[in-house]
């Protein structure tokens, strides 16, 4: 394997493509990531933080197929988040995220534009609550 100089400055840093025993090289440089950076590219520079930092290993393709969402591993804690922050909200108000039809949401954005999150909120508390809102 070539030993790499920090002298060499390649003319287009973007397209350097390193082997793996390059970037382990380079992780046990005493370079900085901004000298990698310049001399090599941003994605280089990145490979060589990422092999610098053994607590934080790059995931794998496998590992990355096992994965699961919390809620499918863990409902009950999940939930249980969730509730505890709703509960610790000042204003009596939680966040979450939801898919919401393309439709619905139009018909609230077109409505009036600016508010429309409060017009879904008292859409949802009259269906929940009835007419008087709870």
């Amino acid at each position: 394997m070539p030993k790499l100089k920090p002298t060499h400055r390649d003319p287009d840093p973007a397209k350097v493509e390193l082997t793996q025993e390059q970037i382990d090289e380079l992780a046990t440089s005493a370079m900085t990531f901004r000298e990698i950076e310049e001399q090599y590219g941003e994605e280089v520079a990145i490979n060589v933080g990422i092999a610098r930092d053994p607590d934080a290993p790059e995931i794998t393709d496998e590992q990355f197929a096992q994965m699961r969402p919390a809620i499918d591993v863990v409902p009950d804690l999940v939930e249980k988040s969730l509730r505890r922050r709703c509960e610790e909200q000042p204003t009596g108000r939680g966040y979450v995220t939801i898919p919401i039809d393309n439709d619905l949401l139009r018909h609230f954005l077109d409505a009036a534009g600016a508010g429309w999150h409060r017009r879904l909120n008292d859409v949802l508390r009259r269906a929940v609550f009835g007419a008087d809102g709870g």
